[in-house]
């Protein structure tokens, strides 16, 4: 099978699927379906200008996986394309998320371009980010399917976006304070929250929209917030090696982030704490463009410590778990065949 040609198949719809809920310019019909009012007001013109923070970044792309991962999930229930026109519920809040993360982390750049505040400004960002994680829910009270099953939906909503809010206030608070350092288990449930909540709901959303039972809706969650608990630490070791596609490379030095990498030093070498902070608060204050200096020097500690690759290793265990787990919920069908390839890449891509 081609793995690729598959994926890109599903991706393309995806992409159509976001084009409809999120147009280029948005028309009455549009306004009344997200507002629900009957008589929509306003300048559209304006609707444009307010909303362009938000369709800038989703106009910039991404890797797209987590409502693919709805689309396959689904195609595991055995129906294919009933989750089809629920995939913004992920890839929407996912970009609101990812605007709101920049303005917390002082980001400079994401996807290849200037933070969205940065160009907007913070206000205009804040509303836009805060919009994107609301406005897909129009698509639920649209969704042709019994009220059970839009009610189920709207469950595994609102759970992971509690559950992605809990685990970016950790993160917060964590970058914020160089006094805490979180143990590995605890920054692996800050991922589960922060990172595998939305991959969670994916799973969860895509094969109850197929007609999975709770059973394998519980299962198929699970395996899918494992892996993006391994997306997030590879995430993390990227940073530290080649540099996330769109970023800088050690940019989450310049934003005081205590990723595994960083954990596991500090675990093993505990004396470096005041160093590491010295270099972390220096980065911040001189900005990615002016802190190589301090980054190559944290990257180096933990090269020597090893605590790069230890972090990559766990990782790919995360990673093959989550892959032999799936194996057992679907078999050698297409679907799992392709959800499983895209795990396997996951652990080679970095």
């Amino acid at each position: 099978m081609d793995y690729e040609y598959q994926y890109s198949i599903r991706l393309k719809k995806v992409e159509a699927e976001l084009k409809k809920a999120f147009p280029p310019s948005v028309n009455r019909d549009w306004v009344r379906l997200v507002s629900g009012e009957e008589s929509s007001s306003g300048n559209l013109g304006e609707y444009d200008a307010f909303l362009q923070p938000a369709r800038e970044l989703i106009d910039r792309g991404g890797k797209r996986w987590r409502p693919v991962v709805m689309l396959l999930s689904c195609e595991i229930a055995g129906d294919k394309d009933a989750a089809l026109p629920l995939v913004p519920l992920v890839e929407f809040p996912h970009n609101g998320s990812l605007i709101v993360d920049d303005i917390e982390d002082g980001a400079e750049w994401r996807r290849g371009g200037k933070s969205v505040h940065l160009i907007y400004g913070e206000d205009m960002a804040i509303n836009a980010g805060n919009l994107l994680y609301y406005l897909p829910t129009f698509l639920i009270e649209k969704y042709k399917a019994p009220d059970s099953l839009k009610l189920k939906i709207f469950g595994y909503y609102s759970d992971n976006m509690r559950r992605l809010h809990l685990g970016q206030g950790f993160d917060i608070l964590w970058h914020r304070n160089a006094d805490i350092i979180p143990s590995p288990g605890e920054y692996e449930q800050m991922c589960r929250f922060k990172t595998g909540s939305l991959a969670r709901m994916s799973a969860q959303i895509g094969s109850a929209a197929g007609g999975a039972n709770a059973e394998t809706v519980d299962l198929l969650g699970k395996v899918c917030e494992d892996m993006g608990v391994g997306f997030q630490i590879m995430d993390d070791v990227m940073n530290l090696t080649k540099g996330n596609p769109g970023k800088g490379r050690g940019d989450d030095i310049v934003e005081g982030k205590k990723s595994l990498p960083v954990i596991y030093h500090l675990e093993k070498r505990p004396e470096d704490k005041s160093v590491f902070a010295k270099l972390f608060a220096s980065a911040g204050e001189k900005g990615f463009s002016g802190a190589s200096g301090e980054i190559e020097e944290v990257i180096a500690l933990l090269e020597a410590s090893g605590s790069i690759e230890r972090a990559r290793k766990r990782a790919e265990s995360i990673l093959r778990e989550a892959s032999d787990a799936l194996g057992g919920i679907s078999g050698d069908s297409e679907p799992g065949l392709i959800m499983k390839w895209m795990i396997q890449k996951f652990a080679q891509s970095y």
